[in-house]
């Protein structure tokens, strides 16, 4: 399952200081409101998805709310909403150290729980190396951020939107170029301007830190990072390697993988028994 450890926060004065988030003026707040309707109403219209319940897109968040990861993912999120009520915090990402560590499905998962709670919420995939979200989420990943940046045109008609749930999804899209070049861009910079007054919440799904730079450029315009690591599997050298490429006062936490404890053999035992711990430990991309 995972264990979410707290955000070092030690390493990350600056979540806990206070801002002022409201800084403009009335009038260009009513002219900022007026110009977002329209496409607000695009996003409303976005084709609309239903979240898979098989066990194969291990959506623990939705289909098992009782289980111990799911639990996990809840606390995270209060964690998360708590730090954006006292700095601006919005824009998440999620990578690893390296491939195979479970990023992927905890982006998902997150995503699910922030826009449970009634939140606005945008997925992406930024992983235009290896994209695996769209399938996750049984939807056609041909068109997304990579083919709306060859050809700009609106970003929601990129968007789909889940069933049931405030969770937007965009796409990686099919990648025809250096996705590094496209990511650095500053048509990207301004995307994530633009999709940070539509959305609460933006879950980055973005490639392993090691040995791709793509994860670093994604950092530089997130908010906070979420750093995955497999309990037993990653290789320390590779870990310690990617926390040092990330900078220490975006570092807002690290997620333990297929972690065991006796809380979680407790908590299991207290909904469903061994059908929870399956389902928890089977969280990985």
């Amino acid at each position: 399952m995972s264990r979410v450890f707290e955000a070092l926060q030690r390493a990350n004065p600056e979540l806990s200081r206070p801002v002022d988030r409201f800084e403009e003026a009335p009038d260009d707040v009513s002219q900022f409101a007026a110009a977002l309707t329209g496409q607000f109403a695009a996003l409303e219209d976005a084709p609309s998805f239903a979240i898979p319940e098989s066990p194969e897109a291990r959506l623990i968040a939705w289909t098992d709310p009782n289980s111990m990861a799911a639990e996990r993912l809840r606390a995270l999120s209060s964690k998360l909403r708590h730090a954006q009520q006292r700095q601006s915090v919005k824009k998440l990402l999620v990578t690893s150290a390296v491939r195979g560590d479970g990023k992927s499905a905890i982006s998902a998962n997150l995503a699910i729980t922030l826009a449970t709670h009634g939140e606005k919420t945008l997925l992406i995939d930024g992983d235009l190396h290896q994209p695996t979200l769209a399938k996750t989420l049984g939807i056609d990943g041909e068109r997304g951020f990579a083919t709306w940046h060859k050809n700009p045109g609106r970003i929601s008609d990129h968007l789909h939107r889940a069933q049931g749930t405030p969770l937007w999804f965009l796409p990686a899209g099919i990648c025809l170029e250096q996705p590094l070049t496209l990511i650095q861009s500053e048509k990207t910079a301004e995307l994530l301007k633009e999709l940070s007054a539509w959305f609460s919440w933006i879950v980055i799904d973005s490639p392993p830190l090691v040995p791709l730079t793509d994860a670093n450029i994604w950092a530089n315009m997130s908010d906070a990072v979420l750093l995955l690591a497999r309990q037993g599997l990653t290789p320390k050298r590779a870990f310690l390697k990617g926390v040092e490429s990330i900078d220490r006062s975006k570092l807002f936490g690290v997620i333990m993988n297929d972690a065991s404890t006796n809380e979680e053999r407790y908590y299991q035992a207290y909904y469903s028994g061994k059908t929870a711990a399956n389902r928890v430990s089977n969280i990985s991309s």
